[in-house]
């Protein structure tokens, strides 16, 4: 709308599209860490940047009929026919970008781990989880999600209640330098909503695929095992 509207000055322009810029990040990605929010919001203002500044050299050089510039906002004039065609070939050349990075992504969904802590280590399988986004608010690492039945030879004394979800229960927890590796991990569903207990491992090694310390372990308290096939579920952004 604001092609249509009088010129408001650089300084309120600059103000109502900083605005804007963040409802859209905010309505099409969400929000789940502030370092994610802020990287996101980033790409988007570059995006913004690098498409006004070949719009507006193809304004100063051909001077396109149809073409309209005001307050910083374009306007085309075209026609549906031009529309359609436009819409379809870019839907193709997304799609075509997509597979060429999807190329990197993981083939298989089920792998083999070794998680290393303090000098004891525990090996499963785990399961690529398209759908756990989890990220510890601080750092932003990704969470994986694994269950406290799994997990509960290396922890330490004084450790089960906080692990199995009381989270009031971490002063009970003896160990110093334990503490300093806990955090609190947001979560949401359809269903539910709340927080799990998480710890950040010396070493998570996928076989065949990576190894990170860069990453917390949430601990599920309620459930004896994810899966009779797998132990831990993975985050896709650890690819």
């Amino acid at each position: 709308m604001q092609v249509f509207l009088p010129e408001m000055g650089m300084i309120l322009n600059i103000l109502s599209r900083l605005i804007a810029a963040v409802i859209i990040t905010y309505i099409s990605f969400g929000f789940k860490t502030y370092k994610r929010f802020l990287k996101t919001l980033s790409v988007f203002l570059l995006i913004t940047f690098a498409f006004a500044g070949v719009m507006i050299g193809l304004w100063m050089i051909f001077r396109p009929s149809g073409m309209l510039i005001n307050n910083s906002t374009v306007y085309f004039g075209i026609s549906l026919p031009v529309l359609i065609v436009s819409t379809a070939v870019c839907y193709v050349l997304v799609r075509v970008i997509f597979r060429i990075i999807l190329k990197n992504k993981p083939q298989q969904s089920i792998f083999d781990f070794t998680l290393e802590i303090d000098g004891k280590k525990l090996q499963g399988r785990a399961m690529l989880d398209t759908g756990n986004i989890l990220a510890e608010s601080f750092s932003g690492y990704p969470v994986v999600v694994c269950t406290y039945d799994f997990l509960k030879d290396i922890f330490p004394c004084n450790s089960e209640s906080f692990f199995k979800g009381e989270v009031t229960a971490l002063g009970e927890i003896e160990d110093e330098n334990w503490k300093r590796k806990v955090r609190l991990v947001s979560f949401s569903t359809v269903t539910e909503t709340g927080t799990m207990p998480s710890f950040r491992p010396d070493r998570l090694i996928v076989k065949n695929s990576f190894e990170t310390d860069k990453v917390f372990v949430a601990v599920i308290g309620r459930k004896k095992y994810i899966n009779e096939s797998f132990d831990m579920l993975l985050n896709p952004n650890l690819f």
